[in-house]
């Protein structure tokens, strides 16, 4: 963990990996033991309503075709359009990225100054790649095998009734940075390619470290 600037304050930790490695999970999980999650996909994925702020420049980016009948941002038509194309999935994370780092910040701090004994858990997939991590305190990366991110995804989307390809989903993990790059700016990494007693352990462990460093 680096040295806070203000040890009267609460600590943030960026929880970050490759998708269907199991941040939410792993967050999920300190929630239970008192951390407050700020989920960085749901800011994205409010992003993409109807009354967003960058609705213009989505659908003039990508296309009226993206819009549902709602308004809102088809995530199915936009993923298939950004996890093909480097330069759409580069134009996409310049509109939205900028916002979600700038909400997700803000309310972290928020939380740690207004409660100095409190964790906070800035989940984010992108916390890396977008600069994000100079901004916590503790990077944790929740990493699992390929194969087992494949199996995620694949039974994800049938739950959401988005149901992918294996292809599609491998390009879904191509799109991100490889987790073995994640890990080196890791304070700590999470192995999720086990039991969930497995898992918990591990949550336990980072739980009392980050009780101790409170």
């Amino acid at each position: 963990m680096k040295k806070r600037p203000n040890n009267n304050r609460g600590i943030i930790v960026g929880i970050t990996g490759g998708i269907a490695c199991g941040k939410t999970t792993v967050s999920n999980l300190l929630a239970e033991k008192g951390a407050i999650p700020i989920n960085a996909d749901e800011i994205g994925h409010q992003l993409l309503k109807s009354d967003s702020p960058v609705i213009d420049k989505l659908v003039d980016s990508f296309g009226a075709e993206i819009l549902e009948d709602s308004g809102d941002v088809s995530r199915k038509k936009l993923g298939t359009i950004v996890f093909n194309d480097k330069k759409a999935r580069e134009k996409l994370n310049a509109i939205l990225h900028p916002l979600i780092i700038k909400r997700s910040r803000a309310r972290a701090r928020e939380l740690v100054t207004d409660n100095p004994s409190c964790v906070v858990l800035l989940d984010a997939p992108l916390l890396i790649e977008a600069g994000a991590y100079d901004s916590v305190d503790l990077i944790v990366v929740v990493t699992t095998s390929q194969n087992m991110q494949i199996k995620r995804i694949l039974d994800r989307s049938k739950e959401q009734n988005r149901p992918l390809t294996e292809a599609e989903a491998q390009a879904r993990i191509d799109a991100q940075m490889p987790l073995s790059e994640k890990a080196k700016y890791a304070d700590i990494v999470i192995c999720n390619d086990g039991t969930q007693e497995e898992l918990q352990k591990q949550v336990d462990a980072l739980w009392m470290k980050l009780q101790t460093d409170l």
